[in-house]
């Protein structure tokens, strides 16, 4: 799972538009229907959140009519009887009481078999229904977020737009102010703008979206808190939000963290370079009978000149990457950094101290034959 909102919805971006690309096999001769439902399924996952947002728009705009607009009880020539405005309030509660029990029902019923069977893995069970609660609230207030991007990416894939095919990175990554408000700002600009107008037109109706304009209002401060590694491990360490390998963590699991206890710091970048066995181990470890592409093999001279000249502290992760992803350019910045005399500064001192640990196995004697034939 991607560790922040932004990151999970670049992901999606990439999904959005393979699950719409899948639709085209939806009507494949020989297909079983099981494989059509998960195709189609994959597919309402995203253009379901350009209905919803369509639907909300002709909401809004029908509010508009009706409060701007005097209504016509007589549209025809010589109307006996007037034409009352109609309002059907059990379609509402039939639409909110089918999306209630969609929500809710799996929650709830998951919740009773956990029970059922035991909760201490899960916290407990009052900590279990709080996790359940809270798990919904977070939902809620992020739907309409995901809304807008899944509306975004779906209209981009129609139109064409291209996508960057990139994992999304998996460590503790948190939000910064900065990206969440150029990620999010036009999302609470266009909450402000759509409550205020709601507002000025029947603030009745406000009530019914504000769990929309809401969200949309806050997904800043959203954005940048769910992504806080602290809130995270606090909440863990209530007992909240927690799975059984949180709880009860694997035999495996046990063993590793308890060796990593007493374990030194595990070699970097650095030592991947200038130590000869960790080196020698990385190579050993790339890709089998590694062929890079032309312009990866034609930019590896440049690399290996720029990492060499810079030193490791200038490199960024995305080439440090690239060197430990090609274990010929690897072994050949291992040899430069231990013979040239080009080499920065801080490889100098790498090697060093390298140099101090490890031991280098003496030359032996020549044998005595030669010695006296000689």
């Amino acid at each position: 799972m991607p560790p922040n909102l932004v990151d999970e919805l670049t992901r999606d971006r990439r999904w959005c538009q393979g699950n719409l690309m899948n639709v085209r096999l939806f009507m494949m001769k020989g297909l079983h229907i099981a494989h059509r439902a998960v195709f189609m399924s994959g597919v309402m996952a995203y253009l379901s959140a350009l209905l919803w947002f369509v639907f909300l728009l002709l909401s809004t705009v029908l509010l508009a009519l009706h409060t701007l607009s005097e209504p016509k009880y007589f549209v025809q020539p010589y109307q006996l009887f007037p034409l009352w405005p109609e309002w059907h309030p059990e379609w509402a509660v039939a639409l909110f009481g089918a999306t209630a029990l969609l929500l809710f029902l799996p929650k709830i019923l998951s919740v009773l078999l956990i029970w059922a069977r035991s909760a201490k893995r899960y916290g407990g069970p009052w900590h279990l229904m709080s996790s359940m609660l809270a798990e919904f609230a977070l939902s809620v207030m992020l739907a309409p977020i995901r809304m807008l991007f899944h509306t975004q990416f779906v209209l981009a894939a129609f139109f064409g737009w291209a996508v960057q095919w990139k994992s999304p990175p998996r460590e503790d990554s948190e939000t910064t102010w900065t990206e969440a408000l150029r990620r999010h700002g036009w999302h609470t600009l266009l909450g402000v703008a759509w409550a205020g107008g709601v507002y000025w037109l029947n603030p009745s109706f406000l009530v019914w979206l504000l769990p929309v304009v809401g969200a949309l209002i806050l997904s800043v401060p959203l954005s940048v808190y769910t992504s806080r590694v602290s809130l995270g491990r606090k909440l863990r360490a209530a007992r909240l939000l927690v799975i059984p390998e949180e709880v009860e963590p694997p035999v495996e699991i046990q063993a590793m963290t308890q060796m990593l206890k007493g374990a030194a710091a595990p070699p970097g970048f650095i030592e991947a370079v200038v130590d000869p066995v960790i080196n020698a181990l990385v190579c050993a470890a790339g890709v089998a009978r590694f062929n890079p592409t032309g312009p990866l093999r034609d930019q590896r001279p440049q690399l290996l000149r720029a990492a060499l000249r810079d030193g490791p502290k200038k490199l960024s992760a995305t080439r440090k990457i690239r060197l430990l992803g090609d274990p010929v350019a690897l072994s050949e910045l291992h040899m430069m950094v231990w013979t040239s005399p080009d080499t920065h500064e801080s490889w100098r001192e790498a090697v060093a101290t390298a140099s101090q640990v490890i031991e280098f196995p003496r030359r032996k004697s020549a044998p005595a034959e030669l010695t006296s034939a000689a």
